[in-house]
């Protein structure tokens, strides 16, 4: 949890914050949890790991009490075993997940058959449904039936509730960042799903030790065996362990909000000023440019009139080349004109490595200052290999009335836009009230999102506190 807090949480929620005093870009790429393959995906794979391994040790006990013939607790121990495992074999495929590419991959040509080409990655949980509601009415039944009524067993029941809560709101989290895309949600689903992780896994932790120190005892079988199991709970601290009163729990769901709803406010910088970006991607294509020494071929989308200087576009391009040889993008953000081109304000190259995927792909440059008031327009040339063609985004949806699309000089079909954000520049806006709030109340989503994000960080905050106070040395109780 200090891991996580100290080098990805604290970090992010900072940036999002006073970007101008940590901005994103400085925070190493190997601590985002959206990168596949980097150390915070090693790191949460590994506690998911430990998890499996601790519910399967949980299981192989139950199981072990559920042989024994003459056993009072047996069809519980049978629910416990089947619960542990189910437990187990998920936490072990998440791992998995966590350090493979099937999550990228795999989902994407299941969802891609089952919604079509152009298949968002954040609907994975659309495509899992079924196995999502399986998992937890399997985990209703266990946590149900499957739990002792001792305190260790409450004890026991309570963590394995708050842990899958987290998970299930990590789901909710992801949803919703297709509907409103904010790096806040990123953010606190990732730290809802390690932080259940770490939940489960002591709940875990708790079942073993209570059922290893209880031996093979069962409450038909001594008369000792309410005291063994206070004291087995006890081995974690009981009651005294997690003294978060309701008054604690309250203080702590008013720093998370207060610290959303500050990151929600930082983030607003990062509202574009233009959208055309498609959410599920019904109607989606690309184009293909290629390459064009004279600039012959071109792609000009029209942006209208900003609202504030832009300084920063994104793109979904790929660049396809059966080499694998990198291309270029020549871009120029232009004054707009009836023929389609006007005075060049910033040009500049982006180099795209050779890729069968689109992807994202951002372009900052200084604010330009001049354009308040004109008419903008991004023009796009591709400079590549013989037979490389560069694959831009685009969809059929009217994504973007403002401005129009033109294809090498001729204008498009009127419902047809390139996929692209423009934003202005990165800076703190708690400065600006007046400016926040009409950006909440101007779009429903954003009060949506407030919401969800303050749930969100309530539990995110309240996690580590309980971790903290389990962990923390009890005191030694009165006999």
């Amino acid at each position: 949890m200090a891991f996580w807090w100290g080098a990805i949480v604290v970090p992010r929620l900072v940036s999002l914050t006073f970007p101008e005093l940590l901005p994103l870009d400085a925070i190493s790429p190997n601590l985002d949890p959206d990168n596949e393959g980097n150390v915070v995906n090693g790191v949460s794979g590994l506690f998911l790991l430990v998890t499996a391994l601790l519910a399967l040790a949980n299981a192989i006990v139950s199981y072990r009490g559920a042989v024994r013939i003459f056993d009072s607790l047996r069809t519980q121990d049978w629910i416990a075993a089947a619960g542990w495992t189910v437990l187990a074999v998920t936490a072990a495929y998440l791992a998995w997940e966590e350090v493979s590419e099937f999550h990228a991959e795999g989902t994407r040509a299941v969802g891609e058959r089952l919604l079509g080409a152009g298949y968002p990655s954040t609907l994975w949980p659309v495509v899992m449904s079924p196995l999502i509601v399986a998992f937890v009415l399997a985990m209703g039944v266990f946590v149900s039936k499957g739990l002792p009524s001792t305190d260790s067993g409450r004890e026991v029941r309570a963590l394995l509730i708050l842990g899958l809560a987290a998970w299930l709101l990590a789901i909710v989290q992801e949803l919703g960042h297709t509907f409103k895309p904010s790096l806040l949600t990123r953010l606190i689903e990732e730290a809802l799903e390690f932080g259940g992780t770490l939940v489960i896994g002591l709940s875990a932790a708790i079942a073993l030790r209570g059922q290893s120190v209880l031996g093979p005892f069962r409450p038909s079988s001594t008369p000792n065996h309410g005291k063994q199991a206070r004291d087995a709970s006890r081995q974690f601290g009981g009651h005294s362990r997690f003294p978060l009163t309701v008054w604690r729990m309250a203080a702590i769901a008013i720093v998370a909000c207060v610290i959303a709803l500050g990151a929600l406010v930082g983030d607003l910088h990062r509202a574009p000023l233009a959208d055309a970006r498609a959410r599920i991607h019904i109607g989606a294509f690309h184009l293909l440019l290629p390459h064009s020494a004279a600039g012959e071929h071109s792609v000009v989308q029209e942006l209208g009139m900003l609202t504030a200087p832009p300084a920063r576009i994104d793109l979904r391009v790929a660049n396809h080349d059966l080499e694998g040889r990198p291309g270029t993008l020549i871009w120029r953000v232009m004054e707009a004109e009836e023929s389609g081109s006007g005075r060049i304000l910033r040009e500049g190259r982006k180099d795209i490595d050779a890729g069968e995927q689109l992807e994202w792909e951002r372009i900052e440059f200084p604010p330009i200052l001049e354009a308040e008031g004109r008419p903008l327009a991004l023009q796009l040339v591709a400079e590549l290999g013989p037979g490389g063609q560069l694959r831009i985004g685009a969809t059929k949806t009217n994504r973007y009335e403002e401005g129009r699309l033109l294809v090498n000089g001729a204008p498009a079909w009127p419902d047809q836009n390139i996929e692209f954000a423009v934003y202005t520049e990165a800076k703190s806006t708690l400065s600006k009230p007046r400016t926040a709030w009409n950006t909440f109340t101007s779009d429903w989503r954003w009060p949506v999102l407030i919401v969800q994000s303050a749930i969100g960080m309530t539990v995110v905050t309240f996690i580590p506190a309980l971790l903290v106070a389990a962990a923390l040395p009890r005191r030694r109780l009165s006999q």
